[in-house]
């Protein structure tokens, strides 16, 4: 999975959980021999200015508190990490994704590859032994859920992109949790900056106690009172 992390929430451990009981579960796999990475990318570290070490080691931190294995790569672009990893020959890879990310590369490939080699782009993120296992979100101003099956993808592309899910290269995650899809990382990033009351119930209990011990991501060492 490829993510931020920042911070990790109960939305992202239920991406990595239940995209990685369907991947078990499909019939090309050999689920005793299955593992889950975790991902941040160089390029992630550098969005809000230049890297800060102390900022992903301590996400690498909470990714580890809760089990994970933690890869930190230079693979900026999907074709990249597939690279990566088919040097290793893994046989079968799922990539998790949230569903607006899964939009954003569609239409960023889709307009950046308008002269013709499109296809020859998508032949390489898209390959047969790689399956993208698509997360829910929920669409601005409506209680329906945006989807793989229901993405608005740019016309020119629809063919295409119907061919990647009649194909199950694209699938939607299953059994996902719809009580959290009101939960974004981003929200709840300023909230512990804040010490806003509700947080603590949108991430992890071990992250809780991780952020508030090591005042991680802005949590306030002297803490704020609120009435009840």
């Amino acid at each position: 999975m490829r993510g931020s992390f920042r911070p990790l929430t109960l939305v992202n451990l239920d991406m990595i959980q239940k995209s990685f009981e369907q991947f078990r579960k499909e019939p090309e796999v050999d689920s005793n021999k299955s593992i889950i990475l975790t991902e941040i990318t160089i390029n992630n570290l550098r969005i809000s200015g230049p890297i800060d070490e102390r900022d992903f080691l301590d996400r690498a931190d909470l990714l580890c508190e809760l089990g994970q294995t933690v890869v930190i790569s230079n693979c900026d672009d999907h074709f990249n990490l597939i690279t990566y990893l088919s040097d290793y020959k893994v046989p079968n890879l799922g990539i998790v994704v949230g569903v607006r990310q899964l939009l954003d590369l569609i239409t960023e490939k889709y307009y950046e590859h308008m002269d013709g080699d499109l296809l020859s782009y998508f032949g390489k993120i898209f390959k047969k032994h790689v399956r993208y296992y698509i997360y829910p979100s929920m669409q601005e101003g409506s209680a329906d859920l945006m989807q793989a099956h229901n993405l608005p993808v740019p016309e020119g592309v629809r063919f295409l992109y119907k061919h990647l899910l009649d194909n199950r290269q694209i699938v939607d995650v299953e059994h996902f949790n719809s009580d959290i899809l009101h939960i974004f990382s981003n929200s709840v990033l300023q909230m512990i900056a804040n010490n806003e009351y509700g947080w603590e119930g949108m991430v992890p209990r071990k992250v809780v106690s991780v952020i508030k011990e090591r005042y991680l991501f802005g949590f306030p060492s002297e803490q704020l009172e609120f009435e009840y």
